[in-house]
């Protein structure tokens, strides 16, 4: 992982990221350390994968087993300021618990992890329940203690407006991506030893590297699409990849945005950009995490526009060429 996690202690909760190689993202997860085990948690229908790249950096000899039981466990978030006082309620809360903590409880005859982590930036807490009281949980928190439940939408609306990424097709946590772009400073320790990705993210982070960034775009208008190109003066500046609405009918989005125009710093922080017509306003992602933007060192930086345009033109150039050289081979035969 990128984080360090061999000091974790029993009780402790820590997000991290796990890549290739190549720094390459394949998920962001969250641990829950137990005093013989940890507990992963990592995006919805990614286990398999997990457990794929886990299996083949494990060492045959190594005391490591890898179990999933994502069929066998519920997750619940519970968010807000006013979580805490719902705990209490049924006599959960009756001692302050840090951030980033968990506490194993005794539920309808079931363990039941408590965590004061939220996923967001958000306060609140996480249930990890089995499965066969899911329903008894569910069930607790909406009728007894009224809490209101919010569903997918409403939780991806949360999830956008705050900046997470998230895995998934086209979305902020894909191979083209590193972690130190999506903003999970959080989640690395550059000066970790040796570890997957570890020369990847520190020669990145050294030489300040990091060419784009994630951004919350607020529409002024309607929704936008996904994969849609981010203009800024005539410009692409980058692309959309998570879309939403608000709840009152105007778009929300994420998109990654370049950090450097002409090889000069891009604030785009307030900027106003157009997004496959609609106007929207760029904002900062309250979970994401970034250091101060500093020049990059000059083999760090992309090709100013002119060049990348160069390049394609070549390219369709070469492509052209071949295509006619083909053409005129078949007819010869």
């Amino acid at each position: 992982t990128t984080a360090t996690v061999d000091t974790a202690l029993a009780g402790d909760v820590l997000e991290t990221a796990i890549v290739t190689a190549k720094a390459q993202m394949v998920d962001l997860v969250t641990l829950f350390v137990q005093e013989s085990s940890v507990l992963l948690v990592g995006s919805p229908g990614n286990a398999a994968a997990l457990a794929s790249h886990f299996d083949k950096h494990v060492f045959r000899n190594d005391d490591v087993k890898i179990t999933d039981l994502s069929g066998r466990l519920s997750v619940f978030a519970l968010l807000g300021g006013g979580s805490s006082g719902v705990l209490k309620q049924v006599g959960m809360g009756q001692q302050e618990m840090r951030e980033n903590a968990q506490v194993l409880m005794n539920f309808e005859g079931y363990p039941l992890c408590v965590a004061r982590h939220s996923g967001l930036s958000l306060p609140g807490y996480t249930w990890i329940v089995d499965s066969n009281i899911a329903v008894e949980a569910w069930k607790l928190l909406a009728d007894k203690l009224k809490v209101r439940p919010v569903g997918s939408q409403a939780f991806e609306r949360l999830r956008v407006r705050d900046g997470k990424p998230a895995l998934g097709e086209g979305k902020e946590l894909s191979p083209e991506h590193n972690p130190l772009e999506a903003g999970l400073f959080h989640c690395l320790d550059v000066e970790k030893g040796c570890s997957i990705g570890q020369e990847v993210i520190k020669r990145i982070h050294a030489k300040n590297g990091i060419l784009r960034r994630l951004w919350v775009l607020e529409a002024k208008g309607g929704p936008m699409q996904q994969g849609s190109d981010i203009i800024w003066n005539e410009r692409k500046v980058g692309a959309v990849t998570s879309v939403c609405e608000d709840g009152g009918g105007k778009g929300l989005a994420l998109g990654y945005l370049k950090m450097y125009l002409n090889r000069e710093v891009f604030a785009a922080e307030g900027q106003t950009v157009s997004v496959g017509g609609v106007s929207a306003v760029v904002r900062p992602a309250s979970y994401a995490q970034y250091p101060e933007q500093q020049e990059a060192e000059e083999e760090a930086l992309p090709e100013d526009d002119s060049e990348e345009d160069e390049k394609r033109r070549k390219k369709a150039e070469m492509k052209a060429r071949m295509e006619e050289w083909l053409k005129q081979s078949k007819e010869s035969n």
